[in-house]
């Protein structure tokens, strides 16, 4: 079997199913550890069922966690669906100061939040995101936005809603702030200097 191809398949990359028989044998590259494991995560995890949510969380801690932590975490949140089960995770990784169980923790963290957030209210993940969001120091500062711009819907109603240059003040972000205080409750004085 052809992995890149099922992965193009599970991805909607190109037309056609994924069988059962590929999902399997993607699951089986996952128990071996070897083989292209980032391409067995994806297919697993659009493909995949609940059920293997132990698998994947296999690469959460194991020795390849640096390479394939925040794949695992963005497969079982983000394609497998399961991103209301992983909240203490998401909220250990956003409110982290750096890393923590992996290479790319935190951010993954933040980049799944907008997920979790779709599906439930959490004022102290949005506040957190917003706080991030509002430190121009933090490096993760445009993930933040990005999972902001999401949560709030508001990619099309904003100039720039991918920050696509650095370069230009962020216009945007008066907006983006106060729309998740008016949104979510959190009190606008907490982040005036982006009020506008």
């Amino acid at each position: 079997m052809e992995i890149n191809s099922i992965r193009d398949r599970a991805q909607g990359v190109t037309d056609g199913p994924v069988s059962e028989a590929e999902v399997e044998f993607a699951r089986e590259i996952l128990r071996s550890q070897t083989g292209n494991i980032g391409d067995a995560l994806y297919i697993v995890g659009y493909c995949g069922a609940p059920a293997d949510a132990q698998l994947i969380e296999t690469y959460l801690h194991n020795e390849e966690k640096d390479v394939y932590g925040d794949l695992a975490l963005k497969a079982l949140c983000r394609y497998l669906g399961l991103v209301v089960w992983y909240r203490d995770l998401i909220v250990k990784f956003v409110f982290a100061d750096d890393d923590t169980d992996f290479y790319g923790s935190r951010l993954a963290g933040i980049q799944v939040a907008s997920d979790y957030l779709k599906k439930r209210r959490d004022s102290l993940i949005t506040g957190k995101l917003v706080s991030i969001f509002c430190d121009l120091q933090d490096k993760e500062r445009d993930a933040a936005r990005y999972a902001l711009v999401e949560t709030l819907g508001l990619r099309s109603v904003i100039a720039d809603p991918f920050r696509l240059s650095d370069d230009v003040p962020d216009e945007d972000a008066p907006r983006i702030v106060e729309e998740a205080c008016r949104q979510f409750g959190l009190s606008l004085g907490d982040h005036a200097a982006f009020s506008a």
